[in-house]
C-alpha cells in the first residue's frame, strides 16, 4: 500500500472501509483493521489527487459487490500506527499489573494488623511470671510454714511471753499471706483468654482466699498468745483450722492450680 512516486496521489479507502483524513499515507507496519471486508480484486489503493473519481471498472467492481459501507466515524485511532496501539495496551497491562499488587499488598497489610488470638497458654505465661515476682521473698512451702508453726506450738511457753520459734512462725505465716493477697489481686488484673476454662479459675482464687485466712488466723494466734491475750477458744478454733487446711483446703489449692497450669507456683511442700 506505498503510495507511488511523482505526482501527488491520495489514498483510495475501498468499500466499507473508513474514509481517511486528506493527506494520510500509512505509517510503516500499518495493517487494516481485521474487521474490515477484503479489498475488491484489482482494488486501485492509490489515485491521482487531482482525479478524485474512479475509473468506470471500478465502479463497476464496487456495485458489482453489493457492499453497502457501514457508516464509520473517524478517530484518531483508527489508522493509528502499530506501534502506537502497542505502547498503549502495554501502558494498560502495566496499570493493570499495579493496581493487581496493590490490592494484594493491601489484603497482606490488612492480615498482617490483625490482632493475635490471645490463648490460655499466654496467660499461663503471664500468671507464672506474676507469681515468681510476687512470692520472690518467700522462704517456705505452705506446708513448710504449718510445721513451722507446728514445731513452735509442740513446746509452748506460758501465755504472755516472746518465744523465738513462734516469732519465726509468725513471721513466715506473715510474709505467706502478704505474697498470696497479692497474688490474688495481681492475678485477677491479667486478661482472660476465650480458652480459659473460667471455673477453674474462680476455684483457685476462692481456695487462696481461704488458704489466706487460714494463714492469716494462725499468725494473729501466735502474735495473741506472746502478748497474752490468746483465749482458749482462739487457741481451739486455730487448731481446727490448721486441721481443715491441711486435709481439705491446700489438697484443693493444689488441684485447682494444676488445672490451670499452675502448680510449680507456689509449692505446697
Amino acid at each position: 500500500m506505498i503510495a507511488p512516486a511523482g505526482s501527488p496521489w491520495r489514498f483510495n479507502a475501498p468499500p466499507g472501509w473508513p474514509v481517511p483524513p486528506s493527506g494520510w499515507t500509512p505509517p510503516p507496519g500499518w495493517k487494516p483493521d481485521p474487521s474490515w471486508p477484503s479489498a475488491p480484486a484489482g482494488w486501485t489503493f492509490w489515485i491521482p489527487a487531482q482525479r478524485a473519481p474512479q475509473s468506470t471498472a471500478q465502479r463497476a467492481q464496487r456495485a458489482a459487490s453489493r457492499i453497502t459501507p457501514s457508516p464509520v466515524t473517524y478517530t484518531p485511532s483508527t489508522y493509528a500506527s502499530p506501534k502506537r496501539s502497542g505502547i498503549s495496551t502495554a501502558v494498560k497491562i502495566l496499570a493493570g499489573f499495579i493496581s493487581l499488587v496493590a490490592a494484594l499488598a493491601s489484603i497482606w497489610f490488612g492480615y498482617q494488623a490483625l490482632p493475635e488470638k490471645y490463648t490460655a497458654e499466654q496467660w499461663r505465661q503471664k500468671a507464672l511470671a506474676t507469681c515468681e515476682r510476687d512470692f520472690a521473698d518467700v522462704r517456705f512451702s505452705v506446708n513448710g510454714v504449718l510445721l513451722k508453726v507446728a514445731a513452735a506450738m509442740t513446746t509452748l511457753p506460758p501465755p504472755g511471753q516472746v518465744d523465738q520459734g513462734m516469732t519465726e512462725a509468725g513471721n513466715a505465716l506473715g510474709d505467706l499471706a502478704k505474697a498470696l493477697r497479692r497474688f490474688s489481686a495481681d492475678l485477677r488484673e491479667i486478661k482472660v483468654p476465650d480458652d480459659l476454662p473460667r471455673d477453674d479459675l474462680t476455684a483457685y482464687l476462692t481456695v487462696t482466699g481461704q488458704l489466706t485466712g487460714g494463714i492469716e488466723q494462725m499468725a494473729d494466734l501466735l502474735v495473741q498468745y506472746q502478748i497474752g491475750r490468746a483465749t482458749p477458744e482462739m487457741i481451739q478454733q486455730t487448731m481446727t483450722t490448721m486441721d481443715t487446711m491441711s486435709q481439705t483446703t491446700i489438697p484443693e489449692w493444689g488441684k485447682a492450680a494444676q488445672r490451670l497450669g499452675l502448680d510449680t507456683c507456689v509449692p505446697t511442700s
